[in-house]
């Protein structure tokens, strides 16, 4: 499976979001093994650059519950795993919100703890331990009740 995510090959150019439909249903089975949600087939994702928008944390990607649009960052490169676990963290928000998750969990944190949770085991079975402890950590420190969750 390692070597099976490098199912896009980047040039200089970045990919379309049509072209990323066969990553998203390979990135999906992931969400759906490791989660209880069914997501979307392939929803819209445009690159845009997150840094100055508000209420997004991240810099890689954002998801918008109102639209189901996936914003990543233009220079997030989608060949490597690293660059496919933040897409990947940004799918299973919205399997969440289609699956009406975002309705039942305990605060809306729980929701992007699950997120990190699954972008680490993504990357440890990719053989980036490192990143995932880095992800770990983040998804405790971003993912308890009672702290604000910015999407």
């Amino acid at each position: 499976m390692k070597r099976l995510l490098i199912l896009l090959c980047l040039t200089t150019a970045p990919a379309r979001a049509d072209d990323l439909c066969p990553l998203v249903a390979t990135l999906n089975t992931w969400v759906t093994r490791i989660t209880d949600h069914h997501p979307p087939p392939c929803p819209q994702i445009g690159f845009t650059d997150l840094a100055g928008s508000t209420g997004v944390r991240s810099q890689a990607g954002s998801y918008d519950p109102a639209s189901g649009r996936i914003e990543l960052a233009p220079n997030l490169n989608l060949s490597t795993a690293y660059g496919q676990s933040y897409l990947l963290h940004e799918l299973v928000h919205a399997a969440q919100f289609a699956s009406g998750a975002d309705q039942t969990a305990l605060c809306p944190a729980a929701l992007e703890a699950e997120a990190y949770s699954v972008q680490a085991a993504f990357l440890r079975q990719n053989g980036l331990g490192e990143e995932a402890l880095s992800i770990t950590i983040l998804s405790l420190h971003l993912g308890a009740c009672g702290m604000l969750a910015e999407y």
